[in-house]
């Protein structure tokens, strides 16, 4: 892909694997597990209790594994997205069944369970994948169960899974007007935290009631080591759109185009999150790039009916996220996208804010600072750096 004078050559990004397909089988028994090491350490005294699970596609054969062990399961919970992960960002869901087990929808008309639906149970487990940044709704997902937990004075299980965005922590802390479903506490754009230490966070900070927890570790894993492989915790996407690591490590950036108009990060094609496209301008020209440690390729691409034009994304090294290289990139995309919609006065919407975290991302990207001024400004303060320490389960 390269621009030959005045002719830009764009063709389309290769197609990535597909999904694994989702099968019936309990989950594998991987011994660094924190699935093998709830079943083998703590399950054995309260296997006589009703359970409560809060699951999803990633996770789905723990309900399978736990019959198979002769647990009762009173209750299925289900995050965004649905049990089994097939229903697109922002769809609210309906109760259903699994296996004859009731299945509840914590995305659509309540967020959080019932006392009364609690009272019949007595612990909960919860096993959601999350992918390491605040605005993904696990996070909120799991600060509203811990909440009901606690108001029906049931104890919660986590149990723990490495993200890619672990290592590190960057961007603004969520300014307490936006707080939503995409943002509860006040957090940086990446805590720098698994979805266990999350909760650690949520308990000892006191945002949410006294709740007797316990979080589970995956064993033997080191933040800069690569993410597990065991199957299907590792091989089941967590959301429909996050279908390939590639795009887990780009969702910091490029999760926040939900709050912007006419931009496409690729959602309903083969490469989600993986793509970004502005909606066609004939004004605007991609051009192939080498920056901040990334090769962008012009290419075209059609999403939602509509035809976009941007770049396919691809890191030129393996290894951790780099926070520094990546926000870096996130900053230009953003100004180069904002720059080449028709109105640029018109290019954020209010929602951005909530994604962002503060409204001074928006402000300050229009000002056209430099991006390294720009990713200088969004540093996590010192504060946060200290307040994270205290929960990590993991070295480095």
């Amino acid at each position: 892909m390269r621009q030959i004078g005045a002719v830009l050559m764009i063709v389309a990004c290769g197609a990535p694997p597909g999904p694994p397909k989702v099968g019936l089988a309990p989950a594998s028994d991987s011994l660094r597990s924190s699935w093998y090491l709830f079943r083998t350490k703590y399950l054995p005294a309260h296997k006589a209790k009703r359970w409560i699970l809060v699951l999803h596609r990633p996770t789905r054969s723990l309900a399978d594994s736990l019959e198979a062990l002769g647990v009762k399961v009173q209750r299925i919970y289900a995050p965004e997205h649905g049990l089994f992960g097939d229903k697109a960002a922002g769809v609210h869901l309906g109760d259903t069944t699994y296996r004859g087990v009731p299945v509840i929808s914590l995305y659509g008309a309540r967020k959080a369970p019932r006392p009364e639906e609690l009272a019949e149970a007595d612990a909960i487990l919860f096993a959601l994948r999350d992918v390491g940044v605040r605005h993904y709704t696990y996070l909120s997902t799991l600060a509203y169960v811990l909440r009901a937990a606690a108001q029906a004075q049931k104890p919660v299980w986590v149990l723990d899974f490495p993200n890619p965005h672990a290592h590190y922590t960057y961007g603004p802390m969520l300014d307490s007007a936006l707080f939503s479903f995409v943002g509860l506490y006040p957090v940086p754009l990446v805590p720098g935290l698994t979805i266990g230490e999350y909760a650690r966070l949520l308990v000892g900070e006191g945002w949410v009631p006294p709740v007797k927890l316990e979080v589970v570790p995956w064993e033997g894993w080191r933040r800069r080591s690569p993410l597990p492989t065991v199957a299907p915790f590792f091989t089941q996407p967590p959301s429909p759109a996050l279908t390939s690591l590639a795009a887990i490590e780009l969702y910091p950036i490029l999760g926040w185009y939900e709050g912007t108009r006419g931009i496409s990060v690729g959602r309903g094609t083969s490469q989600p999150f993986q793509q970004v496209g502005l909606e066609e301008n004939p004004n605007f020209a991609p051009e192939t790039l080498v920056l901040y440690g990334y090769t962008l390729l012009p290419t075209r691409f059609e999403a939602d009916g509509r035809l976009y034009k941007g770049w396919c994304i691809r890191k030129n090294s393996t290894g951790k996220v780099c926070p520094d290289s990546l926000f870096r990139l996130g900053f230009f995309l953003l100004r180069r996208f904002r720059r080449a919609y028709p109105s640029e006065e018109s290019f954020y919407l209010e929602f951005f804010d909530k994604l962002a975290g503060s409204p001074r991302v928006r402000w300050m990207e229009r000002r056209d600072l430099l991006i390294d001024s720009l990713y200088a400004a969004f540093q996590v303060p010192p504060e946060w750096l200290a307040r994270r320490q205290k929960y990590l389960l993991y070295p480095d």
